[in-house]
């Protein structure tokens, strides 16, 4: 800002007139012989006067709007700082939760896998990994579904805590949740339950769950299964992201079987 500068600049140069306005008026003081003079003296007191107060106002005003500017901007600048500040340290504690909560696939792969190294019954192996999975994330209800030979459908392969008083319906490619989901080949995870979507049975009576997953089952490049799991509680984002990964894990050993 050039404010203060050019405050000085016309202090200055006011200063300067006054000066030489006040040698002439010492000048005419001292060789004035006539009433004319004395007239033209008090004309030239008053002009200095006026223009001296002039100068006053003029740099009072200069001077506030100067630090009126000041304030301002230091205002400004202090709060976009602030938030710079904040939006950093948030985008921190961001990276830092969720760095505390990435899971380590080849660790879960161990877990939810099957270790036998002998062929299973596709069954066994489907109901066997949806148990794992019961145990490691506190689902309530698991379905996996296995792709049909040679067709674009998907059909139950094995339940986990399923009480429907009819058997989960076959999909096809892209038809409904199940179906896009495999054919978008991502995991789909739902805060939102569509009504009506899924009931959970129990000794305790029937409800709804809070939140659902998709995890489509890949290998080569082809959806060979789909798991769909249910839960009380929110599935949250490195769970999301560690079934992705797993996606193909899931998907190779699965293929193994069909």
């Amino acid at each position: 800002m050039n404010t203060k500068p050019s405050t000085k600049l016309l202090t200055f140069s006011s200063f300067i007139l006054i000066l030489i306005f006040s040698f002439i008026v010492i000048g005419l003081f001292h060789n004035h012989t006539e009433g004319g003079g004395l007239v033209g003296l008090y004309l030239l007191i008053i002009a200095i006067i006026g223009l001296s107060l002039l100068n006053l106002i003029q740099v009072m005003k200069a001077t506030a709007r100067a630090i009126s500017t000041d304030e301002y901007l230091k205002k400004s600048f202090g709060q976009a700082d602030q938030d710079i500040q904040e939006a950093e340290t948030s985008s921190e504690d961001e990276g830092e939760d969720d760095e505390d909560h990435q899971l380590d696939p080849a660790t879960y792969e161990k877990k939810l896998l099957p270790q036998s190294t002998k062929k299973q019954d596709l069954q066994k192996f489907s109901e066997s990994v949806l148990s794992h999975i019961a145990k490691e994330f506190d689902i309530v209800q698991g379905l996996f579904y296995v792709r049909k030979k040679e067709s674009d459908g998907f059909t139950i392969s094995g339940k986990f805590a399923y009480f429907g008083e009819e058997e989960p319906k076959d999909f096809q490619m892209g038809t409904a949740l199940t179906g896009q989901t495999a054919k978008n080949q991502k995991v789909l995870r739902l805060a939102k339950i569509p009504e009506n979507y899924i009931t959970i049975l129990s000794g305790l009576g029937s409800s709804s769950p809070n939140s659902l997953m998709f995890v489509p089952l890949v290998h080569q490049g082809k959806t060979v299964g789909l798991i769909e799991l249910a839960a009380f509680r929110n599935f949250d984002r490195s769970t999301e992201r560690l079934f992705d990964q797993l996606s193909e894990k899931i998907g190779k050993r699965l293929a193994e079987l069909l």
